[in-house]
């Protein structure tokens, strides 16, 4: 978990469109308020990521879409490391 909360604080330094900056702000805070939230499926973290961001849905997946490229290869990264 620590290794994910550290790579998703790193692309702060990336160069991001205004809207991924917000969605990554979003998930930042959904990492950190995990133990206080108390849903568990993916429509009800979208509408909340959109209400943390005030995007509306197609920027939300737009901007998910990009962030997910990043973690794919965060991941990739880290499976080969163990």
């Amino acid at each position: 978990f620590s290794g994910l909360k550290r790579e998703i604080d790193s692309w702060h330094g990336l160069p991001l469109k205004p809207n991924e900056k917000k969605t990554v702000l979003a998930i930042q805070e959904l990492f950190e308020d995990a133990e206080k939230i108390d849903i568990f499926n993916k429509k009800a973290i979208y509408l909340y990521i959109r209400e943390l961001t005030g995007l509306n849905t197609k920027q939300v997946v737009s901007s998910l879409n990009r962030i997910r490229k990043r973690y794919r290869e965060f991941k990739r990264e880290w499976d080969h490391e163990d």
